[in-house]
């Protein structure tokens, strides 16, 4: 019989004992998280929120729409016309030619044939028009991959006197810039100042939809007037 009562204080007392470690543990545990939940979202809260702004927020820059050049009675010879092309980016699908989404982009856009760029991107149509940018809106938030993707030229009157007075234009990191001629000679009137944005990027790097912010407008280009008329131009050409 004492032996029974021996073993049975032997185990109460092992049983408290492993209570009291095992509530030992959980107290340390629970008082590492708590330390780490306080250090993380109050010591440190505004270090890893800044780092998580750098990953989500991209910062950049637009172009300014370039000025005119007009003759001396205010004919206009050189202008930029804005076009917007749709391209599909890194498709998850490597058989494009049969993708379901570029068969849904057909409804809208019957003229799409896919124009390979590189390994991972194709230009499905250039210079959509108002009604498709409109029809694609759809697709383009349910598809990341599609991309539509702002173009600007250069126009001159096409006449080959008026062609070489005004010059030609060359393209640094998307920006236009004078490489000859008038657009060469007035470049700094004519090209304007960037305008500066942020945006909030997803995992994939695409922007999210709503959190584009301006932060500095773009300032226009100057309009410039030659002193010369069309007229005369248009008269010297054989």
């Amino acid at each position: 019989m004492n032996r029974v009562m021996l073993f049975f204080i032997f185990m109460m007392k092992s049983f408290k004992f492993r209570l009291l470690v095992l509530s030992a543990v959980l107290l340390a545990w629970g008082g590492m998280t708590a330390g780490a939940l306080l250090y993380y979202s109050v010591v440190q809260c505004e270090r890893y929120l800044e780092l998580g702004n750098r990953l989500a927020l991209r910062h950049g820059t637009f172009q300014a729409p370039r000025g005119r050049i007009l003759d001396r009675n205010g004919v206009v010879l050189a202008w930029t016309e804005k076009y917007y092309d749709l391209f599909l980016l890194n498709p998850p699908s490597g058989d494009i030619a049969n993708d379901a989404m570029i068969r849904k982009v057909r409804d809208i856009v019957p003229d799409c044939e896919p124009e390979t760029i590189d390994r991972s991107s194709w230009l499905l149509k250039a210079n959509l028009s108002p009604n498709q940018l409109l029809g694609l809106e759809q697709l383009l938030h349910r598809y990341p991959e599609l991309q539509v993707i702002p173009r600007e030229e250069r126009l001159v009157v096409d006449y080959p006197e008026i062609r070489r007075l005004i010059g030609e234009i060359g393209y640094r990191r998307d920006v236009m810039y004078g490489v000859s001629g008038a657009e060469r000679e007035y470049d700094v009137e004519l090209a304007g100042t960037p305008g500066e944005y942020e945006v909030m990027l997803d995992r994939r790097r695409n922007w999210i939809t709503g959190t584009w912010k301006l932060l500095v407008p773009a300032i226009p280009g100057d309009d410039v007037k030659l002193n010369v008329a069309l007229s005369e131009l248009v008269e010297d050409e054989p």
